[in-house]
């Protein structure tokens, strides 16, 4: 059994969610609902936050406890509210989640920016890091470590399983305090592995390297294959070489603090506001765009609905100058453009060929409220459609949207003729549900609306009804 030299061993953790288990939808119900709250005095943004956290699918009967842990781990360990002297708001990267709906984006900024210590902890455990020396961030050197088993291996596939990332890299001073290289690190795992050495696999011993790997998947950095090792996803070597070459520094305040002498916990937590600031910096949303073909590809499932999704993205990307992919900035593209051959299909089913050429993508400059120009099939009956569209590395369970002012305009003007295409990308599938006039059903109480530059709308079941995607 391997083990650490007591001399070296230190384990290092951090807060674990209560909702690690459909983490990608809570955090873009928070990011979502946290983005309307108006900066306020900490007490009322504190009790604002408690609201919309008991909102949540099946926390309403929750207890108080319960609630403000959730609340904990959503602010100190996702960085989705930032302090501003006596004001709490809402973080940058909870307002970048809620526009750009890329929950692979969000991951990838946390893991770029997430580091031991840092203002997830309690300021006396970050004491305790900084008092043994530790300055350690594990995306950028799990990342590094994986490219340099690569090399290694003469670029055969490499890849780390929980228990090597806990043993040899997390648990290891060496490492997390002493820089040893990534090379060090893929050679001592390569080496374990020809000696058949085992490692102690207990799920509370390697939670919190297992808490990392999987975010990374998350942000699609690595995908983890049947033999439960997680292998770098080389589409995405441009983000990964972002880490690996980062220049981004340590957590000023703390770097301060290991440069004293005497240092105290007042010195930490006079500090603990800062760290949120810094977690929500430069937010170059350039580099960690979620790349959509590298999401699709990556699924599992054959069914001909992700089929024909990715033909779509495979001629999108062909008409696109860069070659890394479909990114976030393309989306709502692909959205309207997997919906429209989708509405092709429909009026061919209804033997409806005569308006085929009349379904038109309305130029965005136009704001006339509404992305798509079809036909219902009936008649020269009309279907104005707004696409929303979300990606996430796991499958949603969202039932919510934004609606800006001239869509939710346009849909109290047009009312029957105005359709909601709310399209769902994954990897796990591609989910359509169309709402039919949410004006009149919000009017007729089968969903919700607040008024926020626009609406903000949730929706359930009963507003509208699941389509398969045609192909």
């Amino acid at each position: 059994m391997y083990k650490i030299p007591e001399e070296y061993y230190f384990r290092i953790h951090h807060i674990r969610p209560r909702f690690k288990n459909n983490v990608e939808d809570v955090l873009y119900f928070m990011a979502n609902e946290i983005a309307k709250i108006q900066p306020s005095e900490h007490v009322v943004f504190k009790e604002k936050l408690n609201t919309i956290i008991k909102l949540y699918p099946g926390n309403s009967t929750r207890a108080l406890k319960t609630i403000n842990n959730w609340r904990t781990e959503i602010s100190a360990l996702f960085g989705l509210v930032e302090y501003d002297g006596d004001l709490s708001k809402p973080s940058q990267m909870s307002l970048l989640l809620s526009q750009s709906q890329d929950l692979v984006e969000f991951f990838r900024y946390f893991l770029y920016y997430f580091q031991y210590p840092g203002g997830h902890l309690k300021p006396v455990e970050t004491l305790e890091y900084i008092k043994a020396g530790i300055k350690f961030k594990p995306a950028s050197y799990i990342l590094s470590v994986l490219m340099e088993g690569r090399k290694i291996t003469n670029n055969e596939k490499f890849g780390i399983s929980k228990a090597e990332a806990t043993h040899c890299i997390f648990n290891d001073l060496r490492v997390t305090r002493d820089n040893q290289t990534p090379q060090k690190t893929a050679t001592l795992i390569i080496e374990n592995r020809k000696n058949n050495v085992q490692y102690d696999q207990g799920g509370d011993i390697t939670r919190y390297a297992g808490d990392i790997l999987d975010y990374m998947e998350l942000g699609d950095l690595v995908t983890l294959r049947p033999n439960y090792n997680y292998y770098p996803n080389l589409v995405n070597l441009e983000t990964i070489q972002a880490y690996i070459n980062s220049s981004a520094s340590y957590f000023e305040p703390y770097e301060a603090i290991y440069r004293e002498e005497i240092r105290t916990l007042t010195m930490v937590t006079s500090s603990q506001d800062l760290w949120f600031h810094y977690v929500n910096n430069k937010l170059d949303t350039s580099i960690f765009q979620a790349n959509i073909l590298s999401i699709i590809e990556g699924s599992e499932e054959e069914t001909p609905s992700m089929d024909f999704l990715k033909q779509i993205l495979s001629k999108l990307q062909t008409s696109i100058e860069s070659a890394q992919g479909i990114k976030t900035k393309e989306i709502g593209d692909v959205g309207e453009s997997v919906v429209i051959e989708h509405e092709k299909v429909r009026l061919i089913k209804l033997d409806r060929n005569d308006v085929l050429h009349l379904i038109k993508k309305i130029p965005e400059t136009f704001a006339v409220g509404y992305d798509i120009s079809s036909y219902d099939g009936e008649g020269d009956l009309r279907r104005y459609i707004e696409v929303k569209t979300t990606i996430s590395r796991g499958k949603l369970a969202s039932n919510s949207f934004h609606m800006t002012p001239s869509e939710w305009s346009s849909a109290n003007t047009l009312r029957l003729n105005y359709f909601v295409y709310r399209l769902m990308i994954s990897s796990g599938g591609v989910n359509l549900f169309l709402i039919k006039d949410p004006v009149g059903k919000y009017k007729e109480d089968l969903l919700d609306m607040i008024p926020r530059e626009g609406a903000d709308v949730r929706y359930s079941e009963k507003s509208g009804y699941w389509e398969p995607l045609l192909v």
